[in-house]
């Protein structure tokens, strides 16, 4: 019997990367992942808080769950744009529909976060790991986003995995691996 293996998919700072893409391919000219931006609440009521940010506001210190007030703070430039649940919809959706190709045991943990259960797959596509590369890959250069995939031998396992270093990566949590992986963190 062939041990578990199972995949978390976790789309990188989904409501922001996914309004980005939206944005560009309406024909926006600029990448909002490469500015000071957030989705967040309505500054008009001031009300709402950072639901995620990009890379440059980050580093500005902006982080998620802050009120957009303390955001613009730290980061005067910062562009706020609403979230668009439909958009994040639409993009999940897309996500999903891709990933039943390769399993029919998926679970949505989230609207931007999947568990496929490749165990019975495995046969048919192979080393879980080259098709964790595919998968991110894919979705990349397919749907204009990024994605981190773990790979483990149960839920907690790979989505510890997801969550190494971002963005864009594969990395592996196998029962074997846990005390020269986890232990030093």
């Amino acid at each position: 019997m062939m041990e578990r293996i199972i995949l978390h998919v976790d789309v990188n700072n989904a409501f922001l990367s996914w309004t980005a893409v939206d944005m560009l391919h309406k024909g926006n000219k600029v990448d909002i992942r490469n500015r000071y931006a957030v989705i967040g609440g309505d500054e008009a009521t001031r009300h709402g808080i950072v639901l995620a940010k990009s890379m440059p506001a980050k580093k500005c210190g902006v982080v998620t769950a802050e009120t957009i007030f303390s955001a613009r703070r730290k980061c005067p430039y910062l562009d706020v744009y609403p979230p668009q649940f439909k958009v994040y919809k639409k993009y999940s959706d897309r996500m999903y529909t891709y990933l039943c190709n390769y399993s029919n045991k998926i679970e949505r943990y989230s609207i931007d976060e999947c568990f496929i259960d490749y165990t019975d797959s495995y046969k048919k596509y192979g080393n879980p790991v080259k098709l964790a590369y595919k998968i991110k890959n894919d979705i990349r250069d397919n749907f204009g986003f990024t994605v981190n995939v773990g790979v483990g031998n149960n839920k907690l396992l790979a989505k510890m995995a997801s969550d190494f270093s971002k963005p864009d990566k594969v990395h592996t949590l196998f029962s074997n691996e846990i005390k020269n992986k986890m232990w030093p963190r």
